[in-house]
């Protein structure tokens, strides 16, 4: 094949890249009015040994978790986070659940929706009640797949829209959860 015929490589590394063909090769990530371009990052679950007692908080305004004491599903401080990710029953593997944060904004964008930041706002108050991620059956039923992304419209006004491309372990582990997070941050 002659070299003219080649793709060419992007053209820099600090534009945000498309969502991956896993996510949806036909990402929108135009900003409307009275926002900023979507900036990109990647966001994760990742469960600790129980015995630690630690449940997780993610901030979907930046994809940043932090942990704190577990207290069975309790909030100590929220300080911006969306979503908790705590150990049900400590009583062995698989046990983890998932849920939006009280008096946030959070819902599941189905997998063979548009990937877009109006869809993803529309989604954003549906609502995400528990959800527990060794359950593969209730996972699927549900439409948390790979493909599908947690939306929500943030304490600070941003969209962000947190891909689901790869999802890890099953009934007998803790299910970890990874992709790239998109996030529209509201103009000052």
């Amino acid at each position: 094949m002659p070299s003219s015929e080649e793709p060419e490589p992007p053209a820099s590394s600090d534009e945000a890249p498309s969502a991956s063909a896993s996510a949806s090769p036909e990402a929108d990530l135009t900003a409307p009015d009275g926002y900023a371009e979507a900036l990109s990052t990647m966001w994760g679950l990742a469960p600790v040994p129980c015995t630690q007692h630690e449940q997780q908080l993610i901030n979907l305004d930046d994809g940043t978790g932090r942990t704190e004491d577990e207290d069975n599903g309790a909030v100590q401080e929220p300080g911006g986070a969306e979503l908790l990710h705590w150990p049900d029953t400590c009583t062995g593997l698989g046990d983890y659940q998932l849920r939006a944060l009280p008096n946030t904004r959070v819902g599941l964008l189905r997998a063979d929706a548009p990937k877009s930041f109006d869809s993803c706002r529309a989604a954003a108050g549906t609502g995400f009640g528990a959800l527990a991620l060794s359950e593969r059956n209730d996972r699927e039923d549900r439409g948390f797949v790979e493909g599908a992304a947690l939306c929500s419209v943030t304490d600070k006004g941003a969209v962000a829209m947190a891909v689901i491309e790869h999802i890890a372990g099953d009934a007998v582990d803790d299910v970890s959860v990874s992709g790239p997070l998109y996030v529209w941050a509201a103009a000052p």
